[in-house]
């Protein structure tokens, strides 16, 4: 589908019934996961993967970018399984140490005075791992010779507990960032999903779009939120870097910034409107000012990229650590700290 013929169906949409996902015994409205908003076949997969596996137990690997909401949809999974009035947990393996997370896990030091791991302690949740190649070689062989003995228990019917992990890197494609165990991919072969990044699918951009402006206005307490058809244009020809949440970061940006009224074009960041610029606009642009803003995206994205450090980011930057921060203050100086 092209940008103008998914702005139109946006600008006179067609009535459609609201999203939900029915399993027994649960009905899950989607309208609340931006996750499921969208009209692409990835879309459309990713709710027939849900469908199929929130009625079974099987351990579930969720392949795709940050930013794409992995979390949520694992939260939806749980919502409309059996087990949804038990316990969800969320692991976040990039901040903690490999022996931190087998204990927490596993209680990999095995002492008896300590509290159970977390594995053995929700034996009818949900537990979310984030970030599969986070984890040592040594925890991955743990959780494929652990999914071994939950599989048994299966059937002996003496525990109802579900892993979901999630994983930048497709599994199938070994490289050397690409760290993840055998073991554990043969076993998680048949229950993964691969996430299509915004950039892949920008037919649903308008859609996410327009449901995250909606959330955002609410939440500022400003009246209905719109979004003009050149704007839309604008979203969906972006290379959207951090996908759903960089969206949403625009957006908030944009309507915190302006009163209760249309989003227009002029109200994006120029970084975003001239990404595909073809033609100078007859009225002309403020080059210094659009220089500026896109070097303080690089900026932003270099030192998200490096954990806000000052000396790693410069590097990526090609810059001297002392050049760096002369910018961020001339920032801030501004009234636009980037820290």
């Amino acid at each position: 589908m092209t940008a103008e013929m998914a702005v139109q169906k946006m600008v006179s949409p067609l009535p459609r019934a609201p999203l939900s996902l029915v399993t027994q015994p649960r009905v899950v409205e989607l309208d609340n996961y931006e996750c499921f908003t969208g009209i692409s076949q990835n879309v459309m997969d990713l709710k027939q993967f849900i469908s199929v596996q929130a009625s079974q137990q099987q351990p579930v690997l969720l392949i795709g970018e940050r930013g794409l909401r992995q979390e949520q949809i694992a939260r939806a999974l749980h919502n409309a399984s059996a087990n949804w009035s038990k316990p969800f947990f969320a692991v976040n393996a990039h901040g903690l140490s490999g022996d931190a997370l087998h204990e927490l896990l596993f209680n990999a030091n095995g002492h008896p005075n300590r509290q159970a791991g977390m594995l053995e302690t929700v034996k009818q949740g949900t537990v979310f791992i984030n970030e599969l190649t986070s984890l040592t070689p040594l925890l991955q062989q743990r959780f494929a010779v652990y999914l071994e003995e939950q599989r048994w228990r299966k059937h002996a019917s003496l525990i109802e507990q579900r892993l979901i992990f999630a994983s930048e890197c497709n599994p199938e494609e070994r490289t050397a960032d690409n760290r993840i165990a055998y073991g554990l991919v043969e076993l998680l072969r048949s229950y993964s999903f691969a996430l299509k990044p915004l950039r892949q699918r920008s037919e649903d951009v308008p859609y996410l779009a327009r449901h995250l402006a909606g959330r955002i206005a609410k939440k500022l307490g400003k009246g209905p939120a719109e979004i003009s058809p050149a704007a839309l244009r604008v979203l969906m020809e972006y290379e959207w870097k951090h996908n759903i949440d960089e969206l949403e970061a625009v957006l908030e940006s944009a309507l915190s910034n302006l009163p209760p009224q249309q989003v227009a074009e002029e109200f994006l960041p120029s970084h975003i409107r001239f990404a595909k610029l073809r033609s100078i606009p007859p009225d002309g642009i403020e080059l210094p000012s659009l220089v500026d803003d896109f070097e303080r995206s690089l900026i932003v994205t270099a030192l998200q990229q490096s954990g806000n450090s000052q000396t790693k980011a410069s590097k990526l930057l090609g810059l001297r650590v002392q050049t760096l921060n002369m910018k961020l203050k001339r920032f801030a100086e501004q009234g636009r700290p980037l820290l």
